[in-house]
């Protein structure tokens, strides 16, 4: 029995004190004037007539009572300040509710399944958030993945628990963190958890090309007109950053911004994409899908935990098969700053975290 999947879309609109509300294709059209530049384009891309995109504008700048982009004379269109604030609006949102959105959508997934056909089996993973991990689901066939995204020690204190079967958590490669590294052991060295080699990632600065010159090291953070965006407290970038800065004997004090926090690395790039501040610290991969300018400073490494139990490990062999096969690691390594390092490998818990 073929059973489709169904996508949990994000909708944000915009309502007056009166119930009156914007109409729902303004914020795609207003992304599409941003990319293309010309109006005639931007509507084809949202499926409008020119008219009614035009339209779609008056209506906006008549409830607003300002415009939110502008037809220029051999210059197509473009956004005014009003629409670049809309826009900025809408990254950050999309960027926060992202893995909230692709949380939600596979347990759904997975509760509708699990309802409409019992063969349907679930695998549970919980597991830091990542743009490679994020690909597993697409490849594993034969199992309903449920990826619950949380830090790398909830995830790997979720499968001691018996919460889930796979655990998703990153050390750093070039930095020793001794407290991460004894909160680790206790959470792998027992118990039967065994550990599988997956990808290592560029982590570093992003900023917007016009500011690639004026942040050309990590001492830039603490000039005082520098305005930085942080990951969580207890995050494992988090940790990774404050040792760089603590080699770079760098006081987190002098970071303006360094108190400032976003939850995934999309919320982090789309924070600066949309100029809430100047830099962040993040992946590669993120500052790409921003069309941000990114400086490497460090790389950290991937893996996967699971309980080995005498039972059966039918899914663990799955989810193997999926880490060694050629399409998807061609897929991971296509990501920016992304590279399978000896993926589905075992690896032995004492050296990673001698």
């Amino acid at each position: 029995m073929h059973i489709n999947n169904l996508n949990i879309v994000p909708d944000w609109r915009l309502e007056d004190i009166d119930g009156n509300l914007l109409h729902v294709k303004l914020l795609p059209l207003l992304r599409s004037i941003y990319q293309y530049g010309k109006l005639t384009k931007a509507a084809e891309e949202c499926k409008l007539s020119y008219r009614h995109a035009w339209n779609i504008l008056q209506e906006t700048e008549a409830f607003f009572g300002q415009a939110v982009a502008a037809k220029q004379q051999g210059r197509g269109a473009q956004l005014t300040p009003l629409g670049e604030v809309l826009l900025r609006a809408d990254q950050r949102i999309e960027a926060r509710l992202h893995t909230q959105m692709e949380s939600l959508t596979m347990e759904l997934n997975g509760e509708m399944h699990r309802v409409l056909a019992d063969q349907i089996k679930t695998l549970s993973i919980y597991a830091s958030h990542g743009y490679a991990v994020a690909l597993v689901p697409e490849f594993l066939s034969t199992y309903q993945a449920e990826i619950h995204y949380h830090g790398p020690e909830d995830s790997l204190r979720a499968l001691r628990s018996g919460a889930c079967k796979i655990a998703g958590f990153h050390l750093p490669l070039h930095q020793r963190i001794v407290s991460q590294q004894h909160r680790y052991q206790s959470l792998l060295m027992s118990g039967g958890v065994k550990v599988m080699r997956f990808i290592k990632r560029q982590q570093g600065l992003m900023m917007t090309k016009d500011n690639f010159d004026r942040i050309s090291s990590l001492k830039a953070l603490t000039k005082k007109n520098i305005r930085f965006v942080n990951r969580q407290p207890r995050s494992g970038t988090r940790e990774l950053f404050d040792q760089v800065l603590l080699e770079a004997q760098i006081d987190p004090a002098t970071i303006n911004g360094y108190s400032n926090h976003e939850y995934t690395h999309s919320a982090i790039a789309a924070h600066v994409a949309t100029g809430m501040a100047d830099v962040g610290f993040g992946v590669q991969a993120a500052a790409a899908r921003c069309d941000l300018a990114f400086l490497p400073i460090t790389e950290d490494s991937y893996f996967w935990a699971y309980i080995d139990n005498v039972g059966d490990q039918a899914e663990i062999e799955a989810f193997v098969d999926v880490l060694r096969s050629a399409d998807f690691q061609k897929k991971v390594n296509e990501l920016p700053g992304y590279e399978c390092d000896r993926c589905g490998e075992l690896a032995d818990v004492v050296d990673l975290l001698d």
